[in-house]
């Protein structure tokens, strides 16, 4: 009986669909992964810019002198408060601030400054400051 060597170059119709399909699941792994970075890194850019926002009208406030900032009325959030609407890193934030006068103690006001925004979710992030009168 005589022996015939057979030539295996090469790969089977199945060998193929399933090295198709092991690639496919790793790519799709990686594109989830992707999407994922990319919204927490812009949800990480807004979080910081509205952190700026917040910081900078603290400062401008602080800065007031003694007679504007006493005559500054913002008693509430939102109804009959302080508002503007500022943009930065392409988004419009709601920045509201309140000032509260003796409080926490008398001779001191409460200046609270709260930027709301939304990107994929609505986000607000609030800062307290105390300034003498």
């Amino acid at each position: 009986m005589k022996m015939t060597k057979t030539n295996n170059n090469g790969f089977t119709l199945v060998e193929i669909l399933v090295a198709a399909s092991i690639f496919s699941v790793a790519v799709l792994g990686l594109a989830i992964g992707t999407v994922s970075v990319i919204r927490t890194n812009q949800n990480s850019h807004l979080h910081t810019s509205a952190i700026n926002l917040a910081q900078t009208r603290l400062e401008e406030l602080r800065a007031m002198t003694s007679g504007a900032f006493s005559a500054l009325s913002c008693p509430v959030f939102e109804t009959e408060g302080c508002w503007d609407s500022p943009v930065a890193s392409g988004a419009t934030f709601r920045r509201d601030w309140q000032v509260t006068a003796d409080s926490p103690v008398t001779g001191v006001t409460r200046v609270d400054v709260r930027i709301n925004w939304t990107d994929y979710a609505a986000r607000s992030v609030t800062f307290t400051a105390s300034v003498p009168q």
